[in-house]
């Protein structure tokens, strides 16, 4: 599970090279091939310091549970049943870490070390330093090269900035400043800028369907302008309707480019396996390489015999009071009918099926892939951007095209407003993919009872209880770091 093998293997001949440790803050010693002068010669050397920006990402975001956790599971629909950790986060009880800790071997607790997405960071700004050095390059690979570097590190950026909100800004090689966390919203600017800046230097999508969605591409950028400059407008009021406009034209480029497409919804288990028309970015899980998951997937806790080796109940199941406000049982829906065995009984006879790529039904390993971003999220987030700014018969055309490839009722005015319709189309299309949280969040609904079962009150949403704790670790080696004021008792 924990593998340092980035998982574009196809592509590479050798392991990854991996960022040595750090004695400073976000120092990366050079210890090496990254900080050696005679590594940066090749495109070999390029293309595994790449492989390395990824893989360490991958490193954290595969060493628990965690992409679901704060994801999925905090918003609390997802019956933890047994798993103490899982019912902690549900309640938002964070720093319980005796609890968090329950059973030990999902780690759950350890999320609140930003330091591993640092690791990557730091990799991030040694290869755009050495890159442009590399005079076996072309031109235009060194652009491609750049621009994915810079993909990978805005996309980290981005990532952390959802989880702990304000966060410390580091954009130069072997830079160990004590430097104190940089507001939230400015650091996701830097990403849209850094994406502007470099995304017509990655192509729209690769030739090779290996690198389907496993390498930054055009599609990838403009997909994480969007989510920013949607997260923005959540927090800045004062420039909404820019926000949103930049997202619809980010969303519109992407689904103007022909390149990505929806499959067939039967097709589902093909798609959460990956490399797909339908992937725009993930991170790849693949049995032949050594990066087959075992305490990360949902599969893991939400299946069952004959999926896996389990008798008839699962660990964990969706509510069926939440799954029934999403999928009411009068109303056609391919996604529940596939993606759920017995959605409605409320226990753990239930299953959900969303990720069935298991490659050991005896010992619980999977290979679907762990997916960021896919066409059908981006449309339905356009759709919302669409919506916000009155643009109702665009943002209908791309909430229905989403809805005809489910099977499901296409919507019509006497559905209701069209926002809410958006909203619970992206919570029915996206259940399960780390970001039920996160859109709670960024549009306010967080702190409503009737949309959010864990909701928060105005007051603690202000004082940042959306955040997950930071770690006292992260104060060692750099006093200007300010813990989550939240969760300082």
């Amino acid at each position: 599970m924990h593998s340092k093998k980035w998982i574009w293997t196809l592509l590479l001949t050798g392991t990854c090279v991996l960022a040595g440790s750090c004695k400073k803050f976000l120092e990366v010693e050079p210890v090496d091939r990254l900080g050696a002068n005679s590594f940066w010669k090749t495109q070999s050397d390029v293309e595994s310091a790449v492989a390395d920006t990824y893989g360490l990402i991958y490193d954290k975001l595969t060493y628990g549970p965690f992409h679901n956790i704060n994801g999925d599971i905090r918003a609390g629909e997802f019956n933890g049943n047994w798993v103490t950790s899982f019912k902690t986060v549900a309640r938002n009880d964070l720093m319980n870490t005796t609890e968090l800790r329950d059973p030990e071997r999902y780690k759950v607790y350890q999320l609140d070390d930003w330091y591993p997405f640092y690791q990557s960071i730091a990799a991030c700004n040694i290869a755009i330093d050495r890159i442009p050095g590399v005079t076996s390059l072309s031109d235009a690979d060194r652009k491609r090269y750049l621009a994915e570097v810079r993909f990978v590190r805005a996309f980290t950026y981005f990532y952390i900035a959802r989880i702990y909100g304000d966060v410390p800004l580091y954009t130069l090689p072997y830079d160990a400043t004590a430097r104190p966390r940089t507001n939230f919203i400015e650091v996701l600017k830097f990403c849209i800028k850094e994406m502007n800046e470099v995304k017509d230097d990655m192509p729209w999508q690769y030739d090779d369907p290996t690198n389907w969605g496993v390498r930054a591409s055009r599609g990838a950028a403009y997909t994480l302008i969007a989510n920013c400059y949607m997260w923005m407008a959540g927090f800045d009021k004062s420039n909404l309707n820019e926000y949103w406009k930049q997202a619809a034209d980010a969303i519109l480029a992407v689904k103007n480019s022909g390149m990505f497409q929806l499959l067939p919804i039967e097709d589902f288990k093909k798609v959460f396996k990956g490399r797909t028309r339908e992937s725009i970015f993930e991170f790849s899980v693949n049995k032949n390489y050594g990066t087959e998951t075992k305490y990360v997937s949902l599969g893991q806790w939400t299946t069952h015999d004959p999926i896996v080796v389990y008798g008839s109940n699962s660990d964990c199941y969706y509510e069926a009071n939440y799954l029934t406000r999403l999928y009411p049982p009068a109303n056609p829906d391919k996604r529940r009918d596939l993606w759920f065995y017995l959605p409605y009984v409320n226990n753990t006879t239930a299953m959900f099926l969303k990720y069935s790529n298991v490659t050991n039904p005896q010992t619980f390993y999977f290979d679907d892939d762990m997916i960021i971003f896919r066409y059908s999220g981006a449309l339905l987030l356009g759709a919302e951007a669409l919506a916000n700014l009155n643009r109702n018969d665009e943002a209908v055309a791309l909430l229905n095209m989403v809805r005809n490839r489910a099977g499901a009722l296409l919507y019509t005015p006497a559905e209701g407003n069209l926002k809410d319709a958006v909203f619970l189309e992206e919570q029915k299309e996206l259940i399960g993919e780390g970001v039920r949280w996160y859109d709670l969040v960024r549009t306010g609904r967080v702190t409503d009872p009737a949309q959010c079962k864990n909701y928060l009150t105005a007051d603690q949403f202000k004082q940042g209880a959306w955040t997950w704790p930071i770690s006292s670790a992260a104060q060692v080696n750099n006093p200007n770091i300010v813990l989550n004021k939240y969760w300082v008792k």
